[in-house]
């Protein structure tokens, strides 16, 4: 069976990262973050996804969630609700979606998560920690550390951000 699928991507010199995008047509099937140089093509696309990156408004992008569960559209819907420069723990995402408790069941969601940006999982911490990320805790460091504006090594991972020590409202 033939499919109508391609590669696009662009290059995000800040954090030193390429930006590839799976598309089937015009449906987007899943993002990838790679450090990694790739031979795939430039795309409009991947700039306004970098855009949005470096703070610029989000793309509407025609996103293929066909293969989600209930659960996981709760808890990425959850996380959309977190703004720029923010975090919530996978505690509270756990909470707000009905499942107290079960915080390893949000980390596993959001393990799944096809298309990082633009379902901001980078946002979710651990109660003690940074937590991981499918694309690499580095890469979630500066992800973070861009949306406060400040440099990667300067975001304290000790502990989750509060209102006492960080900009979260979450």
């Amino acid at each position: 069976m033939k499919t109508d699928s391609s590669i696009e991507g662009a290059y995000l010199e800040p954090l030193d990262l390429h930006i590839l995008i799976v598309r089937s047509g015009c449906l987007i099937k899943r993002i990838c973050l790679r450090r990694k140089p790739t031979l795939y093509p430039a795309s409009h696309l991947a700039k306004l996804i970098i855009d949005h990156i470096m703070g610029g408004p989000r793309p509407a992008l025609n996103l293929d969630t066909s293969g989600f569960t209930d659960f996981q559209r709760a808890v990425y819907k959850a996380v959309l609700e977190i703004p720029r420069g923010a975090t919530a723990t996978y505690g509270e995402i756990a909470g707000i979606v009905g499942r107290r408790g079960a915080a390893r069941a949000v980390g596993m969601a959001l393990k799944k998560n096809p298309f990082p940006i633009m379902i901001p999982c980078h946002r979710v911490v651990s109660a003690n920690g940074i937590g991981g990320y499918s694309q690499g805790v580095d890469i979630k460091r500066q992800l973070l550390a861009i949306e406060l504006k400040c440099p990667p090594e300067a975001y304290c991972l000790c502990r989750p951000p509060t209102p006492q020590n960080s900009s979260k409202v979450y």
